[in-house]
């Protein structure tokens, strides 16, 4: 053998003498099929390789909790009873994820909520209007449940109305629990405002795992008109989908910010659950 040839989606793209080949021009969350043929002196080829299917997930950032702090975090903002902490799974009992660290996010009175967000690579993509991922691990030791009037939430989106100083901002979703069952709660409400859509509340009849971690991950679509979109999986499974719905308020020059995404543990219910390997990229990362 001499070389060989590198097809991507039937296409020869590469001719290289070795056994590598570098790459160019891919976009992440795009699946790609390489195949592979050998040549030889004569320009005999081999039969092609089994296809090779590639996706890139290019990571924006992550927090992993790797120095035993919440550093990887812009802000945490705390209320009631509740804090966000890092503490080393054998000291509350569960299995580790990756690290010697996770995040807990506890409630440990009758309410309270604690939200860790991060804003520079979140806010530059809403700006942008580029579809974004955000995923992560999270540990459930028991099943939650709550009065029907409460809430406990692991997950949020926001943004702000307008580029008036200190402008209002609306919570347009929030994933929690429903208040039995152990089953996902999902909140739309762009705004209480009457000239917007209403405030929506969809539920999965699957139950949340529990005693085990579990993969969530989030497509978002930020828009501020009815052209965005939502998706949610839980564990590979895709449990909502919202298509062609506002996501975010329409850029109006808001400073410093425009969309917030936070991890929250949040809610009327002594609980405390726990998060590790946070991620936002513009792809879908691998499960399992």
């Amino acid at each position: 053998m001499i070389g060989y040839r590198v097809y991507r989606d039937g296409t020869l793209v590469a001719s290289p003498g070795g056994t590598s080949a570098s790459m160019t021009g891919l976009s992440a969350g795009v699946p790609y099929s390489f195949t592979v043929l050998a040549v030889d002196a004569a320009a005999n080829a081999s039969t092609p390789s089994a296809p090779l299917s590639v996706t890139l997930q290019q990571i924006l950032w992550s927090a992993h909790m790797l120095a035993g702090n919440l550093g990887e975090w812009d802000e945490k903002v705390n209320s009631g009873s509740a804090d966000t902490t890092v503490v080393t799974p054998a000291s509350v009992g569960i299995p580790p994820r990756s690290s010697s660290y996770v995040m807990k996010q506890a409630v440990t009175g009758s309410s309270g909520g604690t939200r860790m967000q991060r804003y520079p690579e979140a806010d530059a993509l809403a700006r942008a209007g580029t579809k974004l991922y955000w995923s992560w691990y999270d540990y459930f030791p028991a099943p939650v449940s709550f009065s029907a009037s409460g809430m406990y939430q692991i997950w949020g989106s926001l943004s702000i109305q307008s580029a008036a100083v200190q402008a209002v901002s609306d919570v347009f979703f929030s994933l929690g629990f429903s208040p039995t069952g152990n089953t996902l709660r999902l909140t739309y409400n762009p705004t209480s405002r009457a000239s917007l859509a209403p405030k929506k509340e969809y539920v999965n009849s699957a139950p949340v795992p529990v005693g085990r971690w579990n993969f969530f991950e989030i497509e978002f679509l930020p828009r501020g008109d009815a052209t965005g979109s939502f998706r949610l999986w839980m564990n590979g499974a895709l449990i909502f989908e919202l298509l062609n719905i506002q996501t975010q308020y329409p850029l109006v020059g808001q400073t410093p910010l425009l969309t917030v995404i936070e991890q929250t543990g949040y809610g009327d219910v002594a609980f405390a659950h726990y998060v590790d390997d946070v991620t936002l990229s513009l792809g879908r990362m691998p499960y399992p």
